[in-house]
């Protein structure tokens, strides 16, 4: 029998209720919840994803490290 795999997400204890709530609304568990959140922004936000994924490639072929560092800050935007 196939069986997926799942490891524990923390929430920040102010999200909790907000997500029952819309867990409940929705007649879906807590977890089925954030899955379709992660999907739907994983799909909206493709293109996006997809060009920061091949400019950190092209940094890391470059060896150029302090692209990296600025990509890498939290506070950066897209390269």
């Amino acid at each position: 029998m196939p069986t997926t795999k799942t490891k524990p997400v923390r929430i920040l204890t102010t999200d909790h209720a907000p997500l029952q709530l819309l867990a409940d609304v929705e007649r879906r568990t807590p977890a089925e919840v954030v899955h379709s959140a992660l999907a739907e922004y994983l799909a909206t936000h493709r293109e996006e994803l997809a060009t920061v994924y091949g400019d950190t490639q092209a940094l890391l072929r470059a060896g150029d490290i302090d692209g990296l560092t600025a990509a890498l800050r939290r506070d950066a935007g897209p390269f």
